[in-house]
């Protein structure tokens, strides 16, 4: 996306706009870096994880040799989400290293014919650069922030997903562990029953069942019942207990060895 200078412009001041109840250390932030993106990490929102850590990832990468001076990572606590993540961008290529070659010149106001050397000259006549001469007419925005506007609009323009493959790959993590805590809960009914080999063997085979509803309708952590985990971890448990049972039953009831080699007639 090719951005043009007054977009940009409208975006680092508003980057670099500070909050009327912003307290920070660092002294960087809302005067040389702004902010871009922001992330609560304790929301439980898997699509606003990866968009925030995609455009970290791409931000860094734009800002090449120059990302620890141009990209900051901050964190910072507030007590409705808890700990607040936000990506800072310095706005402005930095001009600060180059030396100043103007010579200080005379400014002589309207009807003064004092000498140079006198003390009125040299303390209201003589001029010195303020650095804004030595500066380009237009400063120069810094790749990091540039990619940083070009992926901020893409959301405001109706992008929803920076990476889709991220955000899959963060969405089924959160589904599995989402399953595995309601498998968890519904183990809980039979602590004092079953051994820990029990509960793993009858979890592997609720996970691999394909009739469940797990394994055909669901896909994301919001479509986890804990109800039908529970009803359906039950049937599972009721079928292995019925196959163990039945394994005893055929060896000390019908004296059959499973290892034993089957003969058929002819």
């Amino acid at each position: 996306m090719e951005l043009d200078r007054e977009t940009l412009k409208q975006a680092a001041e508003e980057a670099l706009t500070r909050p009327s109840s912003a307290m920070f250390w660092d002294d960087r932030l809302f005067e040389t870096h702004g902010a871009v993106f922001h992330w609560a990490e304790l929301s439980g929102d898997v699509l606003e994880e990866s968009n925030y850590l995609t455009a970290l990832d791409r931000i860094t990468g734009a800002a090449g040799d120059n990302a620890d001076e141009h990209v900051i990572d901050g964190t910072s606590r507030h007590f409705a989400c808890g700990s607040l993540r936000t990506i800072y961008v310095q706005v402005y290529e930095s001009y600060e290293d180059e030396e100043c070659e103007c010579e200080p010149f005379f400014e002589h106001e309207e009807g003064c014919e004092r000498d140079e050397e006198s003390w009125y000259c040299q303390n209201f006549c003589l001029f010195e650069c303020d650095g804004e001469a030595c500066l380009p007419e237009e400063q120069e925005f810094t790749a990091a922030f540039v990619e940083a506007v070009e992926l901020a609009l893409y959301l405001k323009g109706g992008g929803a997903i920076l990476d889709d493959s991220d955000y899959s790959e963060r969405e089924w993590k959160v589904f599995e562990e989402t399953l595995r805590e309601a498998v968890e809960q519904a183990q809980k009914e039979y602590t004092m029953v079953d051994t820990c080999a029990d509960d793993e063997a009858i979890a592997q085979r609720f996970y691999m069942d394909e009739s469940t509803t797990h394994r055909n309708q669901w896909s994301c952590p919001d479509d986890v019942s804990w109800e039908i985990v529970e009803e359906e971890y039950r049937e599972t448990r009721d079928a292995y207990f019925l196959e163990r049972a039945t394994e005893v039953y055929r060896w000390n009831v019908l004296g059959y060895n499973p290892d034993q080699l089957e003969l058929f007639a002819a």
